[in-house]
Formats: structure tokens, sequence, C-alpha cells
């Protein structure tokens, strides 16, 4: 698996770009930190995308994960200072890391699941 880090003054237009290709995949969000532990926050939900914010003097990274109210997932990456992007061994299967300046790690991974399996990936409505 090849890891490639985006640098940071390409972060808008890679998040922009990576968001139009993969919206709709299905993917598991977790995060690592020596305080928190491994916690995973939102398992084969559909991505709707991933954005950075750092105009006038914003530092965060937005992640953005299910399509419904009963299965939708945000979570804010204040002061991110490194993104990686994680080239698959197998076809879809990207993985995106955040890290931040308190050691925590974001971990976003990909799974292309075609449209006609989309519904079957998701938790059942409620």
């Amino acid at each position: 698996m090849l890891t490639k880090e985006i640098p940071r003054e390409q972060w808008v237009r890679f998040f922009n770009d990576f968001s139009k290709q993969h919206e709709g995949w299905v993917v598991t969000l977790e995060v690592f930190g020596y305080d928190i532990g491994d916690q995973e926050e939102a398992t084969r939900l559909p991505f709707v995308g991933i954005s950075a914010n750092l105009k006038d003097g914003e530092n965060r990274i937005d992640i953005i994960v299910g399509d419904r109210l009963d299965a939708h997932v945000t979570r804010g990456i204040e002061t991110p200072k490194h993104v990686w992007i994680k080239e698959p061994d197998e076809v879809a299967r990207e993985t995106i890391a955040v890290e931040t300046d308190d050691g925590r790690t974001t971990l976003l991974r990909f799974e292309h699941v075609p449209l006609v399996e989309t519904e079957r990936q998701l938790p059942p409505k409620a």
C-alpha cells in the first residue's frame, strides 16, 4: 500500500476532487488517540464529503458520512497537521488519515460498493 502525504496548500482542492470522485462510497470512520484509545464512529455508511476550512485563520477538516437522519455522522477535526492518502493494493480501498496537533489520528476507510448494492450496506431504517 503506497502512502502519500498531501501538502497543506493542496488540501482544499484535493478534498473537493476526492469528494466528487468518492461520493456514495461505503466508509468506516475511526479515531485513534492516546487519551481515547481506538474509537469507531461510523461503520459502512455512504461517504458524503470531506473539506478543509483554512481561510481567515480557520484550521479544520470536516468529514460527513451517512445520508439519512438516522444514519449520519459529521466529524470535525480541529488543528490538523498532516493528511495522508493510502492508495490501495486492491481496487477501491483507499484510506485517508488525518493527524492533529494533539496526536489523534482519524482514519476514513473507503470501499466501493456498486450502486445496486448500496442499500444493503446501510443500517436498517428505524
